[in-house]
């Protein structure tokens, strides 16, 4: 006999907290994957970046020695296996723009870009 107001029929939970266990794990792994590949397009900017820095230091030296600064900057880009985009003398600085593809899992490409200045110190 069943007591009135009481639910008579009988709930069953069980593994109701294997599902819900499941799907937090799932959740932080896919948190965990984008974190992943976000680290890895910063740590390839940082790439780009310094690549940047080194054709524009060695276009600048070139300049310097009386050579064609632009010449090397293409020559040590392609060794860094970045794109030069752009060289251009303004004075005794050299300006260049560098680029690379960033290729993701799932068919995710992008394009990182990075820019510096080298001269002769003021």
């Amino acid at each position: 006999m069943a007591l009135a107001g009481a639910d008579s029929t009988a709930r069953n939970d069980d593994g109701f907290a294997t599902v819900w266990g499941i799907t937090w794990v799932v959740v932080i792994l896919c948190i965990g994957w984008v974190a992943l590949l976000a680290a890895f397009a910063v740590a390839r900017q940082h790439q780009v970046d310094g690549a940047a820095d080194l054709v524009a230091l060695s276009a600048a030296a070139r300049v310097q020695d009386g050579g064609d600064g632009c010449e090397a900057a293409a020559q040590l880009a392609a060794s860094n296996r970045v794109t030069l985009l752009a060289c251009d003398l303004e004075g005794s600085d050299v300006v260049v723009e560098v680029s690379t593809m960033l290729r993701l899992p799932f068919g995710i490409e992008g394009r990182l870009e990075s820019r510096a200045r080298a001269g002769p110190a003021p």
